[in-house]
């Protein structure tokens, strides 16, 4: 079993239990949204975007759970990736590659790690890039993960230990900083603190699902293009609209990846820009879709470490000229 142990058990499902009493899964405010029907993204997968497929296994036939990495020209962070995965505490995974690269090779260091290694013809993006890993994961259980994310030695058992634990369609786990990146400090939802709370997916990069939830929902939205922002919210959304029951999605505190939010200005405006304009798409589709992520709002109180006087005035600086920007692009999201 995963470190916590059995003891945490009766504190976590009464944490559950409370949140329902509290907020209930009266979800009546959902029937306002635009009842879409139910896109199928992978039995429509167009498989001619494929380009080439290497599996290279260690002979676990039937693992309990698939790692899915979408990559795009970032070699050496997946390297690390790839080196961490290898000293997990459970061996009953198997890794999924899937390459959106359009300029960077990366076959040749990759068949050195036993993963299904699947090149696309040019980059598609984080959602049709998942989709594809749907397709080709044998585990039941789907875990996702960033291509410059580290994971804890305990990653893959603890996400299979909460999906045989709890009745949950999917999970979203903790993200702690790789790096003392100022920009670790503009986001407050990788860490939601050390309580199991009902959660939407709002941490792709670590997330989890039941491959069985994730091709009756259909998979990830690809009118969400590009490196990511909110697909996880539309999948939680959909499947609100079908079962609504806020406890099949949690945060799990032991499940932890390191990495970090941004390390550069020009990285971070444009993940902001990104992330408002799917939340625009999301809008089009879900008009409910802020007071769906407000259902959720954890009660958790993130502690930050202390700042010195320039971070803080360094921190100012950052949110106001990234406000202008992103108001003169037409975005003003803020993670």
């Amino acid at each position: 079993m995963c470190s916590g142990g059995s003891f945490l058990l009766p504190r976590v499902e009464s944490s559950l239990e409370e949140t329902s009493r509290l907020h209930g899964n009266n979800w009546d405010f959902l029937d306002n949204s635009m009842h879409i029907q139910n896109a199928d993204y992978i039995k429509n997968f167009d498989d001619s975007i494929i380009k080439d497929v290497f599996c290279h296994h260690n002979g676990n036939a039937f693992p309990k759970a698939s790692v899915v990495i979408v990559t795009y020209n970032n070699k050496e962070p997946l390297l690390d990736t790839l080196n961490a995965l290898k000293n997990q505490t459970i061996p009953n995974f198997e890794v999924v590659v899937i390459d959106n690269n359009d300029k960077l090779l990366v076959t040749e260091f990759i068949i050195k790690h036993n993963v299904t290694y699947i090149k696309l013809k040019e980059n598609y993006g984080l959602s049709v890039g998942r989709n594809a890993g749907i397709k080709f994961a044998k585990g039941e259980i789907v875990i996702f993960l960033d291509d410059d994310a580290i994971p804890a030695n305990n990653f893959v058992e603890e996400h299979i230990t909460a999906h045989e634990r709890y009745d949950i369609f999917g999970l979203r786990g903790k993200s702690l900083p790789k790096t003392k990146s100022i920009y670790n400090h503009l986001t407050s939802h990788y860490d939601l603190g050390e309580q199991v709370i009902p959660h939407h997916i709002n941490l792709e990069g670590n997330s989890s699902f039941k491959k069985d939830f994730l091709l009756k929902i259909g998979g990830f939205n690809p009118k969400l293009q590009g490196a990511g922002g909110y697909e996880g919210v539309e999948i939680t959304m959909r499947a609100m609209l079908q079962y609504k029951d806020k406890t099949k999605f949690i945060y799990i505190p032991n499940a932890i990846i390191y990495h970090d939010f941004s390390t550069t200005f020009a990285k971070y405006i444009k993940k902001r820009l990104r992330h408002a304009q799917h939340k625009k798409i999301l809008e089009s589709e879900f008009p409910d879709i802020l007071l769906f992520c407000k259902e959720y709002s954890p009660a958790a109180s993130i502690k930050k470490n202390s700042l010195t006087l320039f971070e803080q005035i360094a921190l100012k600086a950052i949110k106001l000229l990234a406000k202008i920007i992103c108001m003169r692009y037409g975005g003003d999201e803020h993670d």
